[in-house]
């Protein structure tokens, strides 16, 4: 019998046979990624250690009178909240307030994109009078993208704010008149929706609301901040504990915002046409208010609002100046009962008694469900 030895393979033989060294390749990277998956596994967020408002996968517990438009609210509950991106706005040197924003966002399960902001004192001023501050805007149109939300980086939510956006959903289908299964849980036939403000006015030509009544998520009216005055619903027949969804004619602030492509592209075309500058905000809101083909949403109360956080109050805003002296002893945010931010410490403890916390100690006790008709 003869032996045979086995023959080596030298690196240049190997290189020489192109699928040799492509084989090689494969077995390389798959041993690379199994080793490294073995030794630094990053996990993603458990849905069973989240509060039943807080799973993705939780069943509705809103009840509903009336028939329903078209369409699901489902998509809401994932990653990018039923819509196709999610950017926030931050100015690069304020990786602070990013961390910040990341942190709440990742808690209650969503991912987003950074835009870069732009400072007024540097838009040069043969640029307006078009409207300052809405880069988002040439993003969305520059990328074809179907649907986007938009948050400042010191905005805060609810901590079941896809609960809200459950209904929030619900209510801009019957808004925008959706009769057809839409692509989007918001319906398809909308420009702006406008989730953050402080002040909106509902149209006088168009007063259908989706009503969510019951709803434990909705401030009380002695801890409601609004611009100008704060509306009492009960003169419109509706009780303090009642949300609402309509077509807005006016508005000011801009602390959530979603934009549709078409109506990123009407944004554009308005603020490239007004003769009179205008901040971003009260321009959205004209726009809103002038155009009648412009179709914005709103919900009052508002589900997002602005984050005072404890510690210097010169780190709040970029607009004007603070005392570097003054120091918040609390952090707090306007209209959000179970706020996010202030709940960071409970929700990086996960757990079946993992406690969240109110802003408020006098709130109302709801028995039941929420409950929403159409109006």
């Amino acid at each position: 019998m003869v032996a045979i030895e086995p023959r080596a393979t030298s690196s240049a033989s190997m290189l020489r046979s192109p699928r040799l060294l492509l084989l090689s390749l494969i077995i390389l990277g798959a041993f690379t990624f199994i080793y490294t998956r073995s030794q630094y596994h990053i996990p993603s967020l458990p849905h069973s250690v989240l509060p039943s408002s807080l799973d993705v996968n939780a069943p509705s517990t809103t009840s509903t009178q009336g028939k329903p438009p078209a369409g699901s609210s489902a998509d809401v509950r994932n990653t990018t909240l039923g819509f196709e991106r999610v950017f926030v706005i931050n100015l690069p040197e304020r990786h602070d307030k990013l961390d910040a924003f990341s942190l709440a966002a990742s808690l209650t399960d969503f991912t987003y994109d950074v835009v870069n902001g732009i400072r007024g004192d540097t838009v040069v001023n043969k640029t307006l009078p078009a409207l300052d501050g809405l880069p988002v805007g040439s993003r969305i149109v520059r990328d074809r993208i179907s649907t986007a939300l938009v948050l400042e980086d010191d905005s805060d939510w609810d901590v079941r704010f896809k609960d809200q956006l459950a209904d929030f959903a619900t209510g801009s289908r019957y808004i925008s008149g959706t009769s057809t299964k839409p692509r989007s849980p918001y319906g398809d036939d909308w420009d702006l929706l406008w989730l953050g403000h402080c002040s909106a006015q509902q149209n006088p030509s168009d007063q259908r609301r989706f009503v969510i009544q019951n709803d434990d998520t909705v401030p009380p009216i002695n801890h409601r901040i609004n611009f100008n005055t704060v509306p009492d619903l009960t003169q419109l027949g509706y009780d303090n504990s009642t949300r609402i969804v309509f077509r807005a004619n006016d508005g000011v602030c801009l602390y959530s915002y979603a934009l549709s492509y078409r109506g990123a592209q009407k944004v554009l075309r308005w603020q490239n046409n007004v003769k009179k500058f205008h901040p971003i905000d009260i321009g959205i809101g004209y726009q809103c208010r002038d155009d009648p083909n412009f179709k914005c949403i709103a919900v009052f109360p508002q589900m997002v609002d602005s984050h005072k956080a404890a510690g210097r109050q010169s780190r709040d805003s970029d607009i004007g100046s603070y005392d570097p002296n003054q120091v918040r002893e609390k952090g707090y945010t306007y209209n959000i009962v179970r706020s996010t931010r202030l709940n960071i410490d409970n929700l990086m403890t996960p757990g079946p008694n993992m406690a969240l916390e109110d802003q408020w100690t006098d709130l109302p006790q709801m028995t039941g469900p929420r409950r929403t008709r159409f109006d």
